[in-house]
């Protein structure tokens, strides 16, 4: 029998009032500085968001980067329906909401479809969930209950034991990856803070997979169990530190990992947005020295390659496809981690 996935519309997801003298998570001050980047950051997204309310990549349409362009302006306290930027926020829930299939995936039609796409774009959905109108929240509840039933169909695909537990790019492949996985384990956990009964199995099998993915001496791999990076450590850490592993010996290893490879442009390479999103997520889960010698050096790094129209520019190498709002949403994430607004970053 199919596990039931109700989401109870009666769920909210309340904002923390934060005090003028704004504070993170070790009582540190959010500088100007990085108000001020968030902010024009934001001013940014909403001038180049489309007319179907949607944000593009460099090759389109992207649920991906809705997705992640929505966080965005929820991370620094702005709601749907409300303030400067609720109707970019409604528009932007009504994008994706019509990118969903009639199967539950949701994807752009023009673009390859991908389970990137649909994880990030159904931790969004849960995000901004419970701020939503009735009827808003009404089309997401529905949205929510296909999304995870896709996620947790892709797992339980017949997989070698290697790739067990996990995903990777489309919901019938055979294989996993970390970072794929990372995505589809932090949906779960946002559709489970919405109400959604979401399997407990699913979870256990998913943390599963990305400890087999933990290098010894430190750092989490791709597929295998060699040649860690720090977007795959913090991505691992992340979800160890989310879904109920805190402070487990793969995860203070990856913390570690972490400190000793800093998210700098002159250190990183390919994937700086993506490390320092994940990076800044991990040290604030992490707290204590993860905290205090990780974030400094990311801030800084980000601040320096903001434009002055707000942007930040869109990444080079392996990362060039997502654009200009990819890296912008990115940035704005990692840089808003303090506000803690996000309900699944939330200690």
């Amino acid at each position: 029998m199919k596990q039931r996935l109700a989401i109870f519309a009666s769920i909210t997801l309340a904002l923390v009032a934060v005090p003028a003298a704004v504070r993170g998570a070790t009582d540190e001050p959010i500088t100007p500085a990085v108000q001020s980047a968030i902010d024009r950051g934001l001013e940014r997204l909403a001038a180049t968001q489309g007319s179907t309310g949607a944000w593009q990549s460099a090759n389109g349409v992207s649920p991906a980067i809705t997705g992640l362009a929505i966080m965005s302006f929820l991370a620094r306290g702005h709601v749907p329906g409300q303030g400067p930027y609720g109707d970019h926020l409604n528009r932007g829930v009504d994008a994706l909401l019509g990118m969903q299939q009639e199967s539950g995936l949701i994807a752009s039609p023009r673009q390859i479809q991908t389970m990137y796409d649909h994880g990030i774009a159904s931790i969004a959905l849960c995000e901004v969930y419970g701020m939503l109108d009735d009827a808003r929240q009404k089309r997401a509840h529905e949205a929510i209950a296909k999304a995870v039933r896709v996620i947790i169909d892709a797992q339980r695909v017949r997989k070698e034991p290697r790739h067990q537990g996990g995903w990777r790019y489309t919901p019938t492949t055979t294989e996993s990856d970390l970072s794929v996985t990372g995505w589809q384990l932090m949906a779960l956990r946002g559709a489970a803070n919405c109400g959604a009964a979401v399997p407990r199995q699913a979870i256990t099998d998913g943390m599963s997979y990305i400890k087999r993915r933990s290098v010894p001496g430190g750092g989490f791999s791709y597929v295998g169990n060699t040649n860690p990076n720090v977007a795959r450590t913090a991505t691992g850490v992340l979800c160890l530190e989310l879904l109920g592993e805190h402070h487990s010996k793969e995860s203070l290893e990856g913390g570690d990992f972490l400190m000793r490879n800093p998210v700098t442009d002159d250190r990183f390479g390919e994937f700086f947005y993506y490390g320092a999103y994940y990076a800044a997520q991990a040290a604030n889960q992490l707290g204590g020295k993860y905290y205090d010698q990780i974030l400094p050096p990311l801030r800084d790094a980000l601040l320096q390659r903001q434009r002055s129209n707000g942007a930040w520019p869109a990444p080079g190498g392996l990362e060039q496809s997502g654009g200009e709002a990819y890296a912008t949403s990115m940035a704005i994430l990692a840089l808003a981690v303090q506000y803690r607004y996000l309900p699944i970053y939330q200690r």
